[in-house]
């Protein structure tokens, strides 16, 4: 059960974790749920577009590029882009370019990456602090 803080908006925001890697989307919604926010998760972009189809609160996007399906991570962030343009996107992958992310995402994440700067990255666009992991 999360403690709130007086200071703060009691509501904890909602990350959504895109991530075909069932492996890595777990951890990361572990660590991230540590550091005091809520998580969703999908496997592909199309999976993660229809959660947001269905009006569930998603503060900001943590998404792979490469994924199967209809769309890879980067239609997904042009299409929350369009749709939803106050939801921040954190695009992480192993094999494609920063370039390739920089005009649609709000940051950029090169696989293997280090969870604490990504969390410090969500707090931040989130306006945020990441609660310590216990």
């Amino acid at each position: 059960m999360q403690v709130s803080d007086d200071n703060h908006d009691t509501r904890s925001p909602t990350i959504l974790i895109v991530d075909d890697n069932a492996v890595l989307r777990l951890m990361l919604a572990h660590e991230i749920s540590q550091a005091g926010f809520k998580v969703r998760e999908a496997a592909t972009a199309d999976e993660a577009e229809t959660v947001l189809e269905t009006g569930a609160t998603v503060d900001l996007i943590v998404t792979d590029i490469e994924m199967p399906g209809h769309h890879d991570g980067l239609a997904l962030a042009m299409h929350v882009r369009s749709h939803y343009p106050n939801t921040p996107v954190i695009v992480v992958s192993g094999q494609v370019p920063q370039t390739r992310a920089a005009s649609v995402a709000d940051a950029f994440f090169s696989k293997p990456y280090d969870v604490g700067s990504l969390i410090a990255r969500v707090a931040a666009l989130l306006g945020q602090h990441p609660r310590a992991a216990t």
